[in-house]
């Protein structure tokens, strides 16, 4: 689908949630033994870093205290390895009541909109009221609202202003512009742009659309494209990496921004934070550059999603109390206040009031959404097949093969052809 989006405790009681379960179960009379019979037991999941894991307790601790006859079990860890384990559980009916989902998992776990619960039913303990119809709109499959935003996002390029201007250097706006900054920094061994594969392919697959006004895939989420695509793309990514204008993705590391091999990195808004803050911290002049275009007068639009999103399952016993616990993360100004900005601006308007109230609205992460804000309008939804693990596994492992020149340009686009049609099935 591509759509435009107008826009846009206690101390025991937290230490009793320290140690996460590994998986969730849909059998909720496995764990009353040690509950009180006239509670409701649920369980939720997310991933993230330390500090998501930290507030996100803190926020269940408080939650159970306002909420006596409900307790929230809970399953969290690394992204790494998280969406295996996802569909693994989804597969089993394992998954946890409340889960955190990441936005391409409505297209491939409930395309037909019954991979999860609908949550039109909960709107009695849900304020949907805090949510645009564009809001709600990206949770929808088939008329089921599977999912609500949490915040949104977009892959954003941000950039040490003060190394560019130490070089002589504008901001890139233009591809072009790229390919100038790595003719002057890599004399002295610094790459332009530093980023992990995900990224890579987004900023590939923008400038395949740019510069032919194709896709790779259809509305569907069907891969379309062709052996002539993929070679294209690739003779791209050659370019960038041998005129260092990207740094080879097995040496990418966060903390290359920080330590200046990296004269900018590229990363969802929501990792704005650990992707910029310790440089930032260390004094240097961090900004968001605008989009990539193939000229100034280029008008193509970029991609947004949610960041991630809240869903329940489709097997949870009380759907009650996964609605209030929903709402809470979503809507309660409480929460919203432990959270943050960690993953993003709220789309819900009463966690965006309660920052603006207390001040917490500031840093690189607000600016970061301030800049899907004023962009917002010249965006489409993300096709999900863009971030498919398997998609994303075959074009790096095989693309490697050509980059390091382990096999010429032919052999390589047709052997990545034939396997993203065999996925593709």
């Amino acid at each position: 689908m591509r759509r435009h989006i107008k826009i846009f405790s206690s101390l025991m009681a937290v230490l009793m949630f320290m140690l996460p379960i590994a998986s969730c179960s849909s059998d909720v009379s496995k764990v009353r033994i040690s509950a009180p019979e006239q509670s409701a037991v649920i369980s939720m999941s997310w991933w993230g870093n330390d500090p998501r894991h930290e507030y996100t307790l803190q926020g269940l601790s408080l939650f159970q205290e306002n909420n006596p006859d409900i307790i929230v079990n809970h399953s969290y860890g690394i992204w790494n390895g998280y969406e295996r384990r996802y569909l693994m559980q989804m597969a089993s009916h394992n998954n946890c009541d409340v889960m955190q989902i990441n936005y391409a998992w409505l297209s491939e776990y409930s395309s037909d909109g019954m991979g999860y619960y609908d949550i039109n039913q909960l709107s009695e303990y849900i304020d949907l009221s805090q949510f645009s119809q564009e809001d709600l709109a990206t949770g929808m499959r088939n008329g089921h609202l599977n999912a609500l935003p949490i915040a949104y996002n977009t892959i954003c390029m941000f950039y040490n202003a003060d190394m560019f201007a130490s070089y002589g250097l504008d901001i890139p706006m233009t591809w072009d512009d790229l390919f100038e900054a790595a003719d002057v920094m890599s004399r002295d061994d610094i790459y332009v742009l530093g980023m992990v594969n995900k990224h890579l392919f987004l900023l590939l697959n923008a400038w395949f659309e740019q510069t032919t006004g194709r896709t790779l895939f259809d509305d569907e989420g069907t891969y379309i494209g062709t052996t002539e695509d993929i070679s294209m793309i690739l003779e791209f990514y050659k370019e960038l990496t041998d005129r260092r204008v990207i740094m080879p993705l097995y040496n990418f590391n966060v903390s290359d921004l920080e330590d200046g091999r990296v004269a900018g990195t590229v990363c969802w808004a929501s990792d704005s934070l650990r992707y910029c803050q310790p440089a930032i911290d260390d004094g240097m002049n961090v900004v968001i550059g605008e989009y990539l275009r193939i000229s100034l007068d280029d008008q193509s639009e970029w991609y947004i999603k949610p960041a991630t999103m809240y869903a329940i399952s489709i097997d949870c016993r009380d759907p009650e109390a996964c609605g209030r616990l929903v709402n809470y993360l979503l809507n309660d100004p409480e929460f919203a206040i432990l959270q943050g900005t960690e993953k993003g601006i709220p789309v819900s308007a009463a966690a965006r009031q309660a920052l603006i109230d207390n001040g917490l609205l500031g840093g690189i992460e607000y600016e970061a959404g301030e800049f899907i804000s004023d962009n917002i309008a010249n965006m489409n939804l993300i096709n999900p097949m863009l971030e498919n693990a398997d998609f994303l596994d075959i074009f790096k492992n095989l693309s490697d093969m050509y980059i390091y020149d382990e096999a010429t340009l032919e052999e390589t686009a047709a052997q990545i052809q034939r396997e993203l049609m065999a996925l593709a099935g």
